[in-house]
């Protein structure tokens, strides 16, 4: 039979207590050896008694007793088993019939008794067991050998397994009093079986195998589950295990709890000093804990904020509504989330954060709160912004320069329309006049329309390159005015007298309304003012079918002080509030086929516009499709430099406006005309040497007419070179010098003339336009400049200033 585990529920509580085992095998013994005593003390009560003590009404002779042991039978046992009697002192002889058990109360324990003794004489132990037919009982022999030795098997197992659990324990771990135990029961079993080896007479040796075998099936009962009691023989190495267990577990939680306190306190101390806010709440979302980061970030503290919850003190105006949905629907749900929030702080600056939420769970993974890691990024948000500005900026200069570079195509391609279309006016009546030989067969009135042709569309070019070089001058910053004192009602007058002609051929009325009180000075550059109101008149008539173009004239000092108001009113198309937003643009108008039906360069509203922001005012616009426009024109007044009216001899009428003025206000300048003035012109175009010649001469003036520069300063030296002092300082009373020729050009001549003491006046002729080549003349020594082309008038005019310049100082 195999042993039961230590574990297996199928043995009992009792079988496995060692002190259980060991009492019930001394009990057994004892009860034994109790039941040994009596029978062997009766069996021998008359051999061992003196034959006095011998009760005479039992007494009876051998032959009288019923004949179980015959003499012949003492005989051969005293043969067979001549030790034990003789052992024990008692001799053969002495074994007499008395032995019989035969005062048995009754019939049927005479039976019981009779079968257990084999129904034989009683003899010790030691001897051989005879039946009452004198036989040796041999099965109960052998099977009282067997027991006896399956019994004294039982007792080693159990004696060895003690040792061996004794000497596996550590000293310090064995369980001494379990151990003494163990010794007391293998001394009271092995004294015990000793005690029934030793008896004289054994009353019953049937009923000792009995009792051996149920002997030994309770040995082997505990002798083969000794394995169950290993624990209990164990108990002290168990408990001083567990103990040192338990102990070493207690040092490595405390040291656990060290490492997780340090952590603990180190990440607390990392929250506290972390840049970025930390934030816990309870499951209900109110503040239990802020680091300091949170306070950097928010200005609010703990005491602030502990017990209410975030939103009601963080979010402002600005935050959006839809990350806060978000962030709830995560939190009920459990979930973490990461979102960009826009808070306010205690002071109620506006900042950004990105908010990582996460929940924290107990030891049942329930929820106990959120944790809340707040970033601020209001810096990263403004550059974000700022890149996006930029990236909204640049695109929007990327399709504004699409637009410039679509526009300026346009332009471009209207341009060469514009100036290719009075060109070949230019041109072709210009080979009509030179084709016909005779010229008897063209009258003089058809010579006077071409010439008449040519002339108004050489002026049409003219103002189409002048618009150009405007705006050039506009997008380079070079732009300036002149302010000078100038006679607003006269200036008015002459641009309604101007513009009078244009509105008649197309039929339109044009009315000027003066709305009085008006300054009769003010201090204005009168060639940009007229500039600004031909354009805006011109653009009026040229849009307007029908109806009437008026040009309204005020101040206002409530609205506009220190300025003029023009209004130029029509009744032409109109426009849409987008055709109005481009209108002022560069190279543009309002439509491309406003272009092609009405044709114009696009330019002159741009240039009318910062012309009028560099006298002091603006121009606006307001237009309703279909209904006409209205461009409103402001300009400042200025400050009158001078409280002198020029009079010159050449328009006396301005000395009749001043006759009710001061006598001390007028000053009478003496403009002499250019009659019998010598000129030297310096230009090695040989077209505009005849033609600027013809001009000079037909005025009056004597003209020396050079290729260039060293030839004329050849011409004025003594010597004949230009190295040598000049000839005649009054040779010429005045130089008209080109500035862009071979050999030497105008720079170099007009510095060569200073430096040799020339002081008459050098008038500047070039065909560069710009302010920078003015400056450039100037600065070079000349007095006067004049572009090309060069206006007959013009060229008059300033021969005839200069001159008299010369004489005034003189």
């Amino acid at each position: 039979m195999s042993p039961t585990p230590p574990d297996n529920p199928q043995v009992s509580r009792r079988a496995r207590d060692p002190r259980w085992i060991a009492g019930a095998v001394a009990l057994s013994f004892l009860g034994l050896i109790l039941w040994d005593q009596p029978f062997s003390l009766y069996s021998q009560r008359d051999s061992l008694l003196p034959s006095s003590s011998v009760n005479p009404s039992h007494s009876q002779p051998l032959a009288s007793r019923p004949k179980f042991i015959q003499t012949a039978h003492l005989a051969s046992v005293h043969e067979m088993c001549p030790l034990p009697a003789s052992a024990f002192g008692v001799p053969v002889s002495s074994i007499s019939p008395v032995n019989r058990l035969d005062h048995a109360p009754s019939r049927t324990g005479a039976s019981i008794v009779d079968f257990f003794t084999g129904g034989g004489y009683y003899m010790p132990r030691t001897h051989c067991l005879l039946t009452s037919e004198g036989t040796s009982d041999w099965p109960w022999i052998i099977a009282l050998l067997v027991l006896n030795a399956a019994v004294i098997v039982s007792y080693l197992r159990i004696f060895i397994f003690w040792m061996r659990s004794y000497f596996d324990e550590r000293a310090e771990d064995r369980n001494q009093q379990l151990f003494d135990l163990a010794a007391i029961f293998l001394f009271c079993a092995i004294c015990g079986y000793a005690m029934s080896m030793l008896m004289f007479v054994w009353p019953a040796y049937r009923l000792l195998a009995f009792f051996l075998l149920a002997l030994n099936i309770f040995s082997r009962r505990f002798c083969t589950n000794l394995a169950s009691f290993r624990k209990v023989f164990a108990s002290k190495r168990l408990e001083r295990q567990l103990r040192e267990m338990v102990e070493s577990r207690a040092v490595e939680l405390e040291r656990q709890v060290r490492n997780r306190t340090s952590e603990v306190n180190r990440l607390a101390e990392i929250a506290r000093r972390t840049a970025n806010g930390v934030m816990i709440t309870d499951r209900k979302g109110r503040v239990e804990w802020i680091n300091e980061g949170f306070t950097r970030i928010s200005g609010y503290t703990i005491e602030d904020l502990r017990g209410k919850k975030p939103g009601d003190v963080l979010q402002g105006p600005n935050t959006n509504p839809e990350v806060i949905q978000r962030i709830g629907d995560a939190i009920r749900q459990g979930l973490p989330v990461t979102e960009e929030v826009v808070n306010y702080s205690k002071s109620g600056r506006e900042y950004y954060i990105r908010i990582e939420i996460d929940p924290l769970r107990d030891e049942r993974g329930e929820i106990s709160g959120f944790m809340a890691i707040e970033s601020d990024i209001t810096e990263q948000h403004q550059h974000q912004e700022e890149l996006k500005r930029h990236a909204e900026e640049m695109e929007r200069l990327r399709n504004a320069a699409e637009s410039a570079n679509h526009a300026k195509t346009d332009f471009l391609a209207n341009m060469s329309h514009e100036i290719r279309t009075p060109m070949t006016a230019i041109l072709g009546f210009t080979e009509l006049l030179a084709e016909r030989s005779d010229p008897a067969g063209t009258t003089s009135a058809e010579r006077i329309e071409c010439i008449e042709t040519i002339r108004r569309n050489g002026d049409h070019l003219l103002a189409i390159i002048n618009d150009i070089l405007d705006l050039s001058k506009i997008e380079a910053g070079m732009m300036t005015v002149e302010k000078i004192p100038t006679d607003l009602v006269h200036l008015l007058k002459d641009v309604e007298s101007l513009m009078q002609f244009k509105a008649t051929r197309k039929g339109i009325n044009l009315r000027l309304n003066l709305v009085e009180p008006l300054p009769t000075i003010i201090n204005t550059d009168p060639v940009r003012l007229k500039q600004i109101l031909v354009n805006l008149l011109g653009n009026a008539i040229k849009f307007t079918e029908n109806g009437e173009v008026s040009m309204k004239v005020r101040t206002d000092a409530n609205t506009f002080p220190g300025l003029i108001v023009i209004d130029v009113v029509d009744t032409g198309i109109g426009m849409t509030p987008q055709q109005m937003s481009q209108l002022f643009g560069a190279f543009v108008q309002a439509d491309t086929s406003t272009t092609r039906k009405f044709g114009g360069t696009g330019l002159g509203l741009r240039i009318s516009k910062s012309l009028a922001q560099l006298l002091g005012g603006n121009i606006t616009i307001s237009s309703e499709p279909g209904k006409g426009s209205v461009f409103q024109l402001t300009i400042s007044t200025g400050l009158a430099e001078a409280s002198r009216e020029v009079v010159t001899d050449v328009k006396p009428e301005s000395a009749a406006k001043l006759l009710v003025k001061d006598e001390s206000a007028v000053e009478i300048v003496k403009q002499l005309p250019p009659d019998g003035l010598n000129i030297a012109l310096v230009e090695d175009g040989l077209d505009n040497q005849r033609l600027i010649a013809f001009h000079l001469r037909k005025a009056g003036a004597t003209v020396a007419v050079f290729d260039n520069g060293k030839l004329a300063l050849e011409a004025m030296t003594s010597d004949g070179t230009i190295q040598g002092p000049l000839k005649n300082v009054g040779l010429f009373d005045l130089i008209v010098t080109d500035m862009q020729m071979p050999e030497m050009d105008g720079y170099t001549l007009a510095r060569s003339l200073r430096t040799k003491g020339f002081t008459h006046p050098i008038i500047a002729l070039t065909a560069h336009a710009m302010e920078w080549d003015k400056k450039r003349c100037l600065d070079s020594g000349c007095d006067y400049y004049i572009s090309k082309p060069v206006d007959r008038a013009a060229l008059i005019d300033t021969c005839r200033n200069a001159v008299a310049a010369t004489i005034n100082t003189n």
